[in-house]
This record gives structure tokens, C-alpha cells and sequence, in this order.
């Protein structure tokens, strides 16, 4: 059967990544290996009769000796000697002049890697274990030269680097097992920028007499277009390791910086330029010692009493920003059982699997459901926490969009559905949202789907609605708005469950981002680790509140997190349905139910009077006192009476309470997204003017 388009892209996409991994795996086979470093001679195989008598009975399927106290470099299989280099030149004498041989047993390849533990790899990723140190590159030259004040020594630099285009990054050697697990090894400089590989040679000398007889002889030896060897006489103490780095960077040294005196250069010259110097291909890296300057001038420029006022608010600001660590510190110890309990993407992945199996066990002839379970269990214990957000990207939210937009709203914050659902209504529609209507519409009246048409004319190239037009622009664009909304909140729930990453606020912040500030936070909440603070990573749409959603106050007095007095104080003062004196602790609709206001939440009414027997009566009561299963609902329901009520009421220790979620969604429905609207509104419209840096 023929696919969609983003079918094939996405069969293309995963067909590109599959056989690029099973490549990259290939690529550290023995066989490969082996295969590599064969010496074959009239058909005689000399690699193997030479692997044979240097160590019998090694083979590629040999273990490994993985000892963590030494270099990975020395590792080597069971029964391998020791002292046994991994590298002969000319191996094999007359057999084969010239040739060198490597030992393909004693180079890393995937009987390794496949079999390496969680503490091997991070010992092995460990770039500390690779660096092979230069020590020549750590010498510092600090002493002054006899005979010679205010000298430290010469040094002769030859530049061989290479043009951009001809110079690709390395990179360092990577290998990702079927479990997605990645080992990165060898020299970390590999990972550096291309134009740091320019092929720079430093020469150290303490006499003028050889560092001149070097730079001649180095003269002779630039072979291509764009090379020079420099000729320098130190005049400030130096280390090589700090010449080297800035000579990476394709600039010759300078005397103000480095205290280097260029006496002679020499350079091949370019096309059309012979015997010229050197054109780097990089600029200069001076930006900080621009940066230096201009601030020092800066600095010069102030007077003694405002350079005192800034050295005090530079104490005042790195003072404040510590603090502000220390109370993100406490915040991520405190946000641990938040994604261990409630937002454990691992619980759900558990939960997943349990309904794909019922849903297997009840169409137990359905075979794509028995393939999905199978595959469910090989792949969930091996995903990385990035597939398992992709698996709920698509799982999750779509399944059930009102709870979970419930849950995101739980936790203090405007979800993006309800923010773009709000603009819909708001925002006039642009000319684009004009256009797509008027497609629409006509696409619609082609295949009989409307019939009235509605006439849509531009003048001087913009549209100009009337009130019918409008009204239909208006639906086009609320579901315009409301898909993206839905994939915003979609994309904000993987955010929440997360559990690699711990939203704090930054501790320089000093402007509201998305509502959320470190002067308008609650600060108690923040350090309870309740608000979710992503800053610029927020989806759009996806905003802080400037006062408590009563789903949120509602959320954390059911889970104990704060005390019922503590829950009034904050309904009072904080939210946004404080004034509603029905949502009150006296009200006909109070948040919480008590042993003092039950019986206002549970109505009996007469069902069928029987002569015979007493009346049936039916309860009509809240969700929250209808018990944790469904047996006790339908025992409440149908069977108690006013003093099985109360009986079971006067059991209940005297703090007892439950929360009202009706009333909870009825003050949402009827009062908070009324207000919400303007505040909406007013945060998306400065957190746009951030945005654009207005």
C-alpha cells in the first residue's frame, strides 16, 4: 500500500538513522578490523601465521581484561602478553618488505564496547583517560637569558595550516551500542574548530645563533601556497602552552600581548602574490582584549564616587546571585519527589505497557496489538529518557487532552490551549487567516461540503469582512488556534516529565520571563519546588498566572502540601474567586467539605413509596465522598441512609476534610476564566515586547 508523504519522509528518516548506526557498529567489527590490517602475500595469509605465533590461540571472541586502574590504551584480551607491542614495522622481512603489521586483537572493537558496564563507559567517556600530555607543551619560560636582559628565550614557528575548504573537522571517534548508549573516545583536541588544526610547529631555543639556524632551515620546507615560518624574541615570561593556543588560531604572536618581537618572517605568498605572509582564514581572536580595553576606558572615565558605586552594586549583585543559587539548590532537592511520584515518566511508560497488554488480552485475534505489546516490552527498559518523551509526545496527551490540561493547570500555570483559545477570540484576523478561509471556503463549496457562498472581495489587496464573513474567519481561526494550543500544552507536558531536567530560574535574571520573575515568585512555593519555571524554553502560550488558579491551591491542600486555614488565607488574598463568598468556608459551595458542612453536599430524594417497606431513598453527593472504589460508590448510592451517613461522618477524625472539585470546576468555569482572559492578554503581550526586545 502506497504511503502519505510524511509517512515515506518519516520510513526515509528512520532507514537513514538505522543503517548509519549499524554502519557506525560495522565500522569496530573485528572483522573489519581485521580485515583492515591483513598482509596477504601470492595468497598467504602472513597476519594471522604471525598473530599465531605471537600469541596462540587469541582470537577476536577472546574477552577483554578490563582494568580501570590503567590507561584504556593497555587493555588487552585474556591471555594476550603483557609487553606484547600492538605495532611492528616491517613485520615480515623478505615475505613482505616494508610492510608493518598491527595486531587487530589489541584495537578496541565491539566485543568491548557491547559488553562494557555503566562505570566502564563513564570511565572510558572520561576524556582525562585519552589525553596523552605533550610535555613540551608545558614549558614555561620565565628565567632571563644570560647575557641577554629583558630576553627569555626565541622560538621559530612554521604555519603549515590549510585553507577552510580544505580542512574538515576530525572529530573524535564514536561508537552507539543497539542500547543507545554512546562511548566517545580519543584525544579531546579533535573536538576543537577546524581552524585549529592550521598544522603549527613551535620550536623552543635560548640562543639567537640556533633559533636563526633553525628558522633557515625551516625555510626550505614549506612545500605549498599560504605557509610562513616566524622567527621571535620573547620579551615577557611565556608558557608555550599559552603561545600554542593563540598561534591555533591562525595569528602570528604580538609584542604587546605576548611580548614577542617578530625579527624575520618568511612566507610562500598566494596566487597572485608571491612570497607574501601568511592570510589567516580566521579573525583575529582579540575580542576580549577589546572588551578589556573599552572597559577600562570606561572605567577611567568615572569619577571616584560612582567607580565606588559600581564596585558596591558588583559586591550587592554576586552576593544576591549567590544567595539565589543556594535557593535553587534547596529547590532541586526538594522538586526530587515531584518526578519520582507524581511525574515519574517511568510509571507511565508501566502504565502504557499494562493497557496495551488489556487491550491485547480483550482482542486477542487482533495481531497488531500482541506485535505492539512485544514490542513494548523489548523496547521500554532499554529507552533513553529522550525516547520515552518522544513515545508520550505521541501517546499521552491526545488520549485524554481535558485531564491532562487539567494536570498542567494543577500546577499554576496558563496552558498554551488556553492562551491561543483566548487569543482566537481577541486578536483580529491577519490577512494570511483571511486567505486561508477564503481557500477554505471555496475548497468547501467545490465538494458540495457549503452551499452559501459568501463572497469574499479584496480591495487594493486586503480583504474587508462583513459581520457574516467575520463570524466564519472567526471559527477558522479558533481551530487554527486551538491545534496549536493542544500541541504547545503536548509539548509542555514533556517538559514536565522530564526528570533530567529541574527548572529553576537563572540567578542573573533580573526581568519577568513568561510571568515568572524572582521578585513577583512566591517565594515558598518556589522552594517547594511546586512552580515550574522553564523561562525562554516555555512553549508558547505557556504562561505563569499573576495569581493562584484555584486548581492549583485545590491541588496542594489534597495533597497535603499546605494546611486548610493556610488554604483559606491564600483563596482570601490570592486567587481569583477570593471575593465569591458561595466558594467560601460558609458558602453553599465551599471548596472543602467538613464534618461541620456535609450534610449540605448530600441530598436524599424519595423514590418509590411503598406501603410495604420504608421509602427508597437515593444519594446525590459529591465524587469526593462517593469512596475509593466502585463497590462503595454504589453502597452510598443506593443503600445508605441519613444515618449510615452519619455514622460514617462521626467516625472521621475531627480535622477530616475533602475537597469539593464541582465547586473547584464551577469557579473555574464561571469566574476564573472570565478574569484570566485580561491577564492573558496583557502577560502574552509584554512577554511578545521581551521577545522583540522592546
Amino acid at each position: 500500500m502506497a504511503r502519505s508523504p510524511e509517512a515515506e519522509a518519516r520510513y526515509k528518516a528512520y532507514q537513514k538513522k538505522y543503517h548509519a548506526e549499524r554502519n557506525a557498529r560495522a565500522r569496530y567489527s573485528y572483522e573489519r578490523l581485521e580485515k583492515a590490517h591483513r598482509v596477504v602475500v601470492n595468497g598467504k595469509d602472513l597476519s594471522a601465521e604471525l598473530m599465531q605465533r605471537r600469541a596462540p590461540g587469541i582470537t577476536g571472541e577472546t574477552p577483554w581484561e578490563k582494568d580501570l586502574t590503567v590507561h584504556p590504551y593497555k587493555w588487552r584480551r585474556q591471555g594476550m602478553p603483557k609487553d606484547l607491542p600492538s605495532y611492528v614495522s616491517n613485520a615480515f622481512g623478505d615475505a613482505a618488505p616494508y610492510e608493518s603489521f598491527t595486531d587487530p586483537r589489541m584495537l578496541f572493537d565491539c566485543t568491548l564496547f557491547d559488553n562494557m558496564t555503566d562505570e566502564e563507559i563513564a570511565y572510558f567517556n572520561d576524556e582525562k583517560h585519552w589525553v596523552i600530555e605533550d610535555l613540551d607543551t608545558d614549558i614555561t619560560l620565565k628565567n632571563e637569558l644570560e647575557g641577554e636582559p629583558g630576553v627569555y628565550g626565541y622560538l621559530v614557528h612554521v604555519n603549515r595550516g590549510r585553507k577552510e575548504v580544505n580542512n574538515p573537522p576530525k572529530g573524535r571517534p564514536r561508537y552507539k551500542r543497539k542500547d543507545g548508549k554512546e562511548l566517545i573516545w580519543d584525544d579531546p583536541r579533535l573536538d576543537a574548530p577546524w581552524w585549529q588544526e592550521c598544522g603549527d610547529y613551535i620550536y623552543v631555543y635560548l640562543d639567537e645563533k640556533e633559533a636563526r639556524a633553525s628558522y633557515d632551515r625551516q625555510k626550505l620546507r614549506l612545500d605549498d601556497l599560504n605557509q610562513e615560518v616566524r622567527l621571535y624574541r620573547l620579551t615577557k615570561p611565556i608558557s608555550i602552552s599559552e603561545a600554542r593556543a593563540w598561534l591555533n588560531s591562525d595569528h602570528p604572536l604580538r609584542e604587546e600581548k605576548h611580548g614577542a618581537i617578530t625579527l624575520d618572517a618568511f612566507g610562500t605568498g598566494q596566487y597572485g602574490r608571491p612570497g607574501a605572509l601568511r592570510l589567516p582564514q580566521q579573525p583575529a581572536p582579540d575580542e576580549d582584549e577589546q572588551d578589556r580595553i573599552a572597559e577600562e576606558e570606561y572605567w577611567n572615565s568615572l569619577t571616584p564616587e560612582e567607580q565606588q558605586k559600581t564596585l558596591d552594586d558588583l559586591e550587592y549583585y554576586q552576593a544576591l546571585e549567590e544567595k539565589r543559587r543556594q535557593i535553587n539548590k534547596e529547590r532541586c532537592d526538594a522538586m526530587e519527589p515531584m518526578y519520582t511520584e507524581r511525574f515519574n515518566i517511568d510509571t507511565y511508560m508501566a502504565l502504557a505497557l499494562k493497557e496495551a497488554e488489556a487491550h491485547a488480552e480483550v482482542n486477542s485475534q487482533d495481531e497488531e496489538a500482541f506485535n505492539r505489546v512485544q514490542r513494548l516490552h523489548d523496547e521500554i527498559p532499554t529507552m533513553s529518557i529522550e525516547e520515552k518523551l518522544e513515545f508520550i509526545d505521541e501517546d499521552m496527551y491526545y488520549k485524554d487532552s481535558k485531564g491532562y490540561e487539567e494536570k498542567l493547570r494543577s500546577l499554576n500555570i496558563i496552558t498554551p490551549y488556553e492562551t491561543q483559545l483566548r487569543l482566537a477570540y481577541v486578536l483580529d484576523p491577519s490577512q494570511k487567516t483571511i486567505e486561508q478561509a477564503v481557500n477554505i471556503h471555496k475548497a468547501n463549496l467545490k465538494n458540495g461540503t457549503e452551499t452559501k457562498k459568501l463572497n469574499f472581495r479584496r480591495k487594493g489587496g486586503q480583504y474587508h469582512l462583513n459581520e457574516e464573513q467575520e463570524e466564519y474567519v472567526r471559527n477558522i481561526q479558533v481551530n487554527d488556534f486551538a491545534y496549536e494550543g493542544e500541541h504547545r500544552s503536548n509539548e509542555l507536558l514533556q517538559m514536565v516529565y522530564d526528570n533530567e531536567w529541574y527548572p529553576c530560574l537563572e540567578p542573573d535574571q533580573h526581568e519577568e520571563i513568561n510571568g515568572f520573575s524572582w521578585d513577583t515568585i512566591n517565594m515558598d512555593d518556589y522552594r517547594a519546588g511546586r512552580l515550574l519555571t522553564f523561562g525562554d524554553a516555555l512553549p508558547d502560550g505557556a504562561i505563569a498566572p499573576p495569581h493562584d488558579r484555584i486548581e492549583y491551591l485545590a491541588d496542594l491542600v489534597k495533597r497535603g502540601e499546605i494546611d486548610v486555614p493556610t488554604f483559606w488565607t491564600r483563596v482570601k488574598t490570592n486567587s481569583y474567586v477570593g471575593t465569591v463568598e458561595k466558594f467560601g468556608p460558609d458558602g453553599e459551595e465551599s471548596f472543602i467539605i467538613t464534618k461541620e458542612n456535609w450534610r449540605q453536599f448530600v441530598n436524599f430524594r424519595e423514590e418509590r413509596p411503598n406501603s410495604e417497606s420504608d421509602s427508597l431513598w437515593y444519594s446525590q453527593f459529591p465524587e469526593e465522598l462517593g469512596g475509593d472504589d466502585f463497590v462503595d460508590l454504589m453502597e452510598r448510592t443506593y443503600n445508605w441512609r441519613i444515618a449510615d451517613w452519619e455514622s460514617w461522618i462521626d467516625s472521621l477524625p475531627d480535622d477530616w476534610f475533602a475537597v469539593n472539585t464541582k465547586a473547584v470546576q464551577a469557579a473555574l468555569d464561571e469566574y476564573e476564566y472570565g478574569v484570566l482572559g485580561i491577564d492573558i492578554v496583557m502577560v502574552w503581550g509584554r512577554e511578545l515586547n521581551r521577545r522583540r526586545g522592546k
